[in-house]
């Protein structure tokens, strides 16, 4: 069974969002693109047992945005409270202002930032490194597919990225669908004989652990 990894990108430059799409698009992500914090926000709501990226990636300034009834602190404070396991980066050419990172942590204090200034290029190298840890014998590829090094084999689930880029943290999961999805992650590594476990801590509380 497979189930593409999602990422939330939250820009107001429909250039500058087409390109950021087109890149997770063929990293075989599910892109949620959108120029408008409410959209953003609509779409993380209305869908939010099955919409959890495993990464959003924020533009700070949405002067641009076609709806401005809310901010890029109002989709940071959600993912925040709600998506904690989601991975945050907000990028901003004021980001050297401490108004602007003081904003920007109050909303979201776990946010990585990123200077815009650096181009689009920089953004994208720096959230490929983010997505492309390895654990023992495991390695994402393309920030959506988990590779068994010694094997080869492939294990296309967004839960079992969420669960190799937290590593060595514990993940909590919000539905059924998604700690069956972890579960047979857990089986896979268990038929390739990986290193890698998948430990329960009740609760649809699950983490990595390397097997001695």
């Amino acid at each position: 069974m497979r189930a593409n990894a999602e990422v939330l990108i939250l820009e107001d430059d429909a250039q500058t969002l087409d390109e950021l799409r087109n890149h997770f698009a063929r990293k075989r992500f599910h892109p949620l693109a959108t120029r408008s914090a409410a959209h953003a926000i609509a779409a993380l709501r209305n869908n939010a047992e099955s919409t959890r990226p495993v990464l959003a990636v924020v533009d700070w300034d949405l002067s641009k945005a076609p709806d401005q009834t809310l901010s890029s602190g109002d989709v940071l404070g959600l993912l925040a409270r709600e998506l904690s396991d989601c991975l945050t980066i907000v990028y901003s050419a004021n980001i050297d202002s401490f108004r602007v990172r003081s904003e920007i942590h109050r909303a979201h204090p776990r946010a990585w930032l990123h200077d815009k200034r650096d181009g689009e290029q920089s953004l994208i190298e720096r959230v490929d490194r983010m997505l492309d840890p390895t654990v023992e014998d495991l390695r994402i590829k393309d920030g959506s597919v988990v590779i068994h090094l010694p094997t080869m084999a492939e294990h296309h689930h967004r839960e079992a990225v969420r669960l190799v880029v937290h590593y060595p943290e514990l993940v909590t999961f919000h539905s059924d669908t998604a700690t069956k999805a972890v579960r047979r992650f857990g089986d896979w590594l268990n038929r390739n004989s990986s290193r890698v476990a998948v430990v329960s801590h009740g609760n649809r509380k699950y983490r990595l652990g390397i097997r001695r």
